[in-house]
């Protein structure tokens, strides 16, 4: 998968050289975010530690010393690019959990366009899930922040849902984290395509932390048409947050 992509991205030549062409500004935006598309690419190719701003600057065809005048080293790079993805995530789980009532359509309709976006971008996913929280101190910190953000969309989402009893807020994020958790555990396993399959399993997950006092329902596939029905609080899954 990382070759096809590879060859994909290099198919997208970068803007002509020359005295009549492009302002200096458009060239360094240009270059800037081939870098940044070219970085997660040679990670899902290599690994952090191992990926060199040689192979970085070789899959974006710019000078290596482009990469130098938008980067301080491949970690700023990786920073950069990290951003980009969640923001990428972000954008696909805000849209369809308020575009959703209830916080188990919001829960069911938001995890599934989530999983499939990571089960069909294998190297967004491995960027996020398995190279991010392991990059160094500073990054898994605003990993654990990403985390917290998900974790008030998760509280968000539950407000005004008259049937449920929320946890605490510092709750969420722990949610949230063991959602993540098994989701590596997939991809760790070479089954990122099959992310997908997940939804109904971390909805019923995400809704056991909330005690309702009515059944939560919500069409969260798998063969039975009866969705799964939330556990109460004290009887909880434990997914080990990463």
């Amino acid at each position: 998968m990382p070759a096809a992509e590879i060859a994909k991205h290099s198919a997208d030549l970068p803007l002509p050289r020359g005295p009549y062409a492009v302002p200096a500004n458009v060239v360094a935006a240009d270059q800037r975010r081939r870098l940044l598309e070219a970085l997660p690419l040679a990670i899902a190719e290599n690994g952090l530690e191992t990926t060199t701003v040689d192979q970085i600057v070789k899959i974006a065809q710019v000078r290596r010393n482009s990469f130098y005048e938008q980067f301080d080293d491949k970690r700023d790079c990786f920073a950069a690019a990290y951003e980009i993805a969640q923001e990428r995530l972000l954008g696909v789980l805000t849209f369809q959990c308020y575009t959703q009532t209830g916080l188990a359509n919001r829960a069911n309709a938001a995890l599934g366009a989530a999983l499939d976006l990571l089960g069909r971008d294998t190297v967004l996913t491995r960027l996020i899930i398995i190279e991010a929280p392991s990059a160094g101190k500073e990054l898994a910190a605003r990993h654990h922040e990403w985390l917290d953000r998900y974790g008030r969309m998760l509280h968000f989402a539950a407000m005004g849902d008259a049937r449920i009893v929320p946890p605490k807020p510092s709750v969420e994020p722990a949610v949230v984290g063991g959602i993540v958790s098994r989701i590596k555990q997939r991809v760790l396993a070479g089954e990122t395509a099959r992310l997908p399959e997940l939804c109904p399993e971390l909805v019923q997950f995400a809704l056991s932390f909330y005690g309702s006092r009515e059944p939560l329902t919500a069409p969260v596939g798998g063969d039975s048409d009866e969705p799964p029905q939330p556990q109460s609080p004290d009887r909880s899954p434990v997914l080990e947050p990463v």
